[in-house]
């Protein structure tokens, strides 16, 4: 197989605290069995189960961008 590549444009992901809304969320542990992280917030410390590990970074090719 031949290699290939293009261009790419990195997002990074964070998410704001639900309960302060200033702080952001932190993984602070392992992925649970139900496929959820717990996550810290790095100002008042209130904890949240997210399906998602923040922050984390994803890859868009040239000219895509986050449908969010």
């Amino acid at each position: 197989m031949a290699e290939i590549f293009r261009k790419v444009t990195p997002y990074e992901y964070n998410y704001l605290c639900d309960q302060c809304n200033n702080g952001m969320m932190y993984v602070a542990g392992e992925q649970d069995a139900a496929g959820h992280y717990p996550h810290k917030c790095m100002i008042c410390g209130h904890t949240a189960s997210l399906n998602k590990s923040y922050p984390h970074v994803e890859f868009f090719g040239e000219g895509e961008a986050p449908s969010h």
